[in-house]
């Protein structure tokens, strides 16, 4: 395939996650065999810094004109081939959809999360499971006030999710690209047509050399953003039903919840749980080589378990829910355990068995780190990626 021209397009989150390391690692797997360049906004940004900002942003929510013109100067320079799109929205707003439009440049749009059918882009309501306005229409969440717990913001977001739809975005988009097959489900029933949407799960490379085996006294670790659909506060309300003796449970990371979550852990006087803060990179390899096995307890429908593949880079078992994508990855009782009920006891449940036989742990931490080699590595995702850009672009 020629060497094309790609324009990354993504609007950051107030705070740092998952998806945007995602852009990023794209962006340099791209770079072995195309330009992949990167067109990047924010909620700040949107907001601004003075008193006429913010009331323009509102308006700019539903139609960035600064961005719409940055963007015509981009691709009047750039000539790109396609803009790849991750995610524009409040801050960039559908008029990245629009632009490209009226330009008629092909749009390859990665689905991260659920935004396209669900105000806050989780499925969830106030940590509820919820998809009443998965089919476009968005009053309940102006009604429930379930994303930042505002009716006004909720609200708002809905009718900007109406403006992405009423502008022909599912029908325009060139492909779609889902990181799970339960994810393209979703999409398709949100009205999103099926054969433009493509199942291409992230690559994960690990280090050539096999890390140890799992600590068998070790600490029980969960790492990653504190924030709701995590469900860090149901592992530690499960913690308070195990029999854990003196192990430690290792909470490693920092988010919107990190308080509430502190203050929970008090509340139900829990024994050995430590709270890290933000860990940097370099220090996480301390707290993977100390545990015995590692817990994510996401309550939405994770559209890929990025967090899973580490875990198994590291040969620890995974505990989680049988929710989103994780049983595409997982298999019980091979390389980790899914509790059926998104319950407290039910993941307890799950923790317990890797506590009370240390040795299942080590055999499906192993098993893990054996199966990485089978799934997605970096020049069978450049492979598929490549083929949806053939599919959509003039030979």
């Amino acid at each position: 395939m020629r060497r094309l021209r790609i324009l990354q397009i993504f609007s950051r989150y107030v705070y740092f996650g998952g998806e945007e390391g995602s852009v990023f690692r794209i962006g340099d797997a791209l770079q072995e065999n195309h330009d992949a360049e990167y067109f990047i906004g924010s909620t700040n940004e949107l907001l601004g810094g003075d008193l006429i900002d913010k009331i323009q942003a509102p308006f700019r929510a539903f139609y960035n004109l600064p961005v719409a013109q940055r963007l015509r100067r981009y691709q009047e320079v750039g000539n790109f081939d396609l803009w790849q799109v991750h995610n524009v929205l409040p801050g960039l707003s559908p008029s990245v959809y629009q632009t490209a439009f009226e330009l008629k440049i092909p749009l390859v749009h990665y689905l991260h999360n659920y935004r396209m059918g669900c105000t806050n882009g989780f499925f969830l309501n106030h940590g509820q499971p919820c998809e009443r306005c998965l089919h476009g229409n968005f009053w309940p969440a102006f009604q429930t006030a379930c994303w930042r717990d505002s009716h006004l913001i909720s609200g708002m977001m809905g009718l900007i999710l109406r403006r992405v739809r009423s502008i022909g975005t599912f029908q325009n988009t060139a492909a779609w690209v889902a990181l799970s097959h339960s994810q393209k489900a979703k999409h398709v029933q949100m009205g999103i047509p099926e054969k433009r949407i493509h199942v291409i799960p992230h690559f994960y490379e690990p280090e050539a050399a096999t890390p140890p085996p799992s600590n068998p006294s070790g600490d029980i670790l969960f790492l990653g953003r504190l924030s709701p659909e995590k469900g860090v506060h149901i592992l530690l309300q499960a913690w308070q039903l195990l029999r854990s003796g003196d192990r430690k449970l290792i909470i490693a990371g920092t988010g919107p919840e990190e308080s509430k979550l502190r203050a929970l852990a008090a509340t139900l006087a829990l024994k050995n749980v430590e709270f890290t803060g933000f860990i940097k990179s370099e220090d996480q390899k301390r707290y993977w080589s100390q545990s015995a096995f590692f817990v994510a307890p996401s309550i939405w429908e994770e559209p890929f378990g990025m967090v899973i593949l580490e875990a198994w880079a590291n040969c620890r078992a995974v505990v989680g829910f049988n929710k989103g994508s994780f049983p595409e990855l997982i298999a019980d009782g091979t390389d980790g355990a899914l509790a059926l009920q998104v319950t407290p006891q039910a993941l307890a449940d799950k923790m317990q068995l890797l506590l009370d036989h240390p040795e299942l742990a080590i055999r499906w931490g192993q098993a893990g780190f054996a199966k990485l080699s089978s799934l997605s590595t970096k020049a069978a995702w450049l492979s598929r990626i490549e083929s949806v850009y053939q599919s959509i672009l003039p030979s």
